[in-house]
């Protein structure tokens, strides 16, 4: 037997999930197209309804408690059922429209995905896209918060609630002007790295801790004049000659080829492996499921999505040739000298 629920309870609750996400009455007010009493309302109705305390006020702030931490986790999943329930009378099989978010790398939205995105618009053209780019930390929120369908990212064993699911891996690589005097036409040490000019792509201030810690490793500090957080701006201060950068693999285009010398850094530093982020639980429509199916082709949505940890990671270079008989310009375990020659 079904028990009865207030006809409110859901739009309570969506108040709520809004509350829990944005961190503040106004804002969650702003994002829902709603007046502020009228949040405040929904959230003083739930904590009677349920006989808890879903935030705490004590310091003037709306700071979520264990119990509202815990029903944020079950709002998503109930609002997750409403959508497949809908999706389930409503959605066509093959007729995909509606919107895909997407949440991933700045990097990987330039470089990886135009292709993918061409691909699948020009055969449903029915169907929009709002990428959102960001950090890698933040791409995970977002994914964990339900606010994209899913996202690409580097792996990360911190998220629980996450399932990965491996798409390929790569590298990184130092560049340096074409011609350059840094390194003599040799492949470089660490230590010589360390001691050029460096620009690097940093998140928020803080420069890459793998590529931070990789140094502390040889107890060297490296020379680092600039740090930035867009890979098309280092790459124009490079190509200026004033000094080198490390950068991941993917972001390079053959065009970069005749602007700079490329060095694989496999020797120092450990490949990366990137691949789709799904929340558990979370309702996917036939158009995302579809569109994840033309990224990942293997992928199964009948039974539980789950990481194979064993199984084998495809270079870039295989992933892209898979779908389109074609590979990126980056270095992929050759070690290259000045000149931009595999030695």
């Amino acid at each position: 037997m079904i028990e009865e629920i207030s006809g409110d309870f859901l739009q309570w609750l969506r108040g709520f999930y809004f509350v829990a996400e944005k961190g503040t009455v106004q804002k969650a007010a702003i994002a829902m197209g709603r007046e502020q009493p009228t949040i405040s309302r929904q959230i003083h109705c739930l904590e009677k309804e349920l006989g808890v305390t879903l935030f705490d006020r004590s310091s003037g702030k709306m700071k979520i408690t264990p119990e509202g931490k815990a029903l944020q986790e079950e709002a998503v999943a109930l609002f997750e059922d409403v959508k497949r329930i809908k999706g389930k009378f409503t959605e066509q099989e093959f007729d995909y429209r509606g919107q895909i978010v997407l949440a991933t790398t700045h990097a990987i939205i330039d470089t990886i995905l135009p292709p993918y995105v061409e691909d699948f618009w020009r055969q449903h053209p029915g169907v929009t896209f709002h990428f959102e780019g960001a950090m890698r930390e933040v791409v995970y929120e977002k994914v964990e918060s339900a606010e994209v369908d899913f996202g690409i990212a580097p792996f990360d064993v911190g998220y629980k609630t996450i399932v990965f699911l491996d798409l390929y891996e790569t590298g990184l690589v130092l560049i340096t002007p074409k011609e350059s005097r840094f390194f003599s036409g040799t492949y470089p040490t660490l230590k010589q790295i360390a001691e050029t000019p460096l620009i690097l792509f940093s998140h928020g201030q803080e420069i890459d801790p793998l590529i931070q810690g990789r140094f502390a490793e040889d107890r060297l500090k490296p020379n680092v004049f600039m740090t930035h957080n867009n890979f098309v701006s280092i790459k124009k201060y490079v190509a200026c000659g004033m000094g080198a950068a490390i950068l991941s693999g993917y972001v390079l285009s053959p065009e970069d080829e005749q602007t700079f010398d490329i060095y694989s850094l496999d020797r120092y530093f450990p490949k990366r492996k990137y691949g789709i982020l799904l929340k558990k639980r979370k309702y996917l429509s036939a158009t995302v499921k579809a569109f994840i199916r033309s990224i990942k082709p293997d992928i199964d949505f009948s039974g539980k999505l789950e990481r194979d940890d064993k199984a084998p990671v495809l270079s870039l270079p295989q992933f892209l040739k898979a779908k389109w008989g074609t590979k990126p310009l980056e270095a992929t375990g050759g070690e290259k000298g000045a000149k931009g020659k595999k030695l």
